[in-house]
């Protein structure tokens, strides 16, 4: 007979633990490290992909809160959207924001009809909008 070791307790605060974890996509991690901490000071993990590809693979066996992505990397100028792309054709309605050098009104409409959630230049509008979608 099979026994299992964990309690149905932790088995449920195991599986909504992805509920505080977010995948943060951008080959230059390294320019994020600030942003980054101000949510790990809210008791958010990350989960962090260089690539397109990269950001894929962890979403075929993780679930996240939400997804963070810049827009340019070394695989396009429009990667961001190229990611979002594939995210909304696997099924995953994961909440996106791209945090990406742009604030203007033009490019933060071309991401909400592409089906993001929010796209800012702005480390305060990005946590403002990740947490707040977090919360809810």
């Amino acid at each position: 007979m099979f026994v299992s070791k964990t309690s149905p307790q932790k088995t449920a605060e195991q599986s909504e633990k992805w509920k505080n974890k977010v995948l943060w996509v951008d080959d230059r991690p390294e320019n994020n490290v600030y942003e980054r901490k101000a949510f790990e000071s809210q008791g958010i993990e990350f989960s962090l992909a260089q690539s397109t590809n990269e950001a894929m693979e962890n979403l075929k066996n993780n679930k996240y809160a939400a997804i963070i992505s810049d827009m340019g990397r070394k695989e396009g100028s429009q990667e961001g959207y190229v990611l979002l792309e594939k995210l909304r054709k696997s099924g995953k309605q994961t909440p996106y924001f791209i945090y990406a050098c742009s604030n203007s009104h033009e490019h933060k409409m071309m991401a909400l009809e592409r089906g993001a959630q929010g796209s800012t230049n702005s480390a305060q509008e990005l946590y403002e909008m990740v947490m707040n979608r977090i919360a809810n």
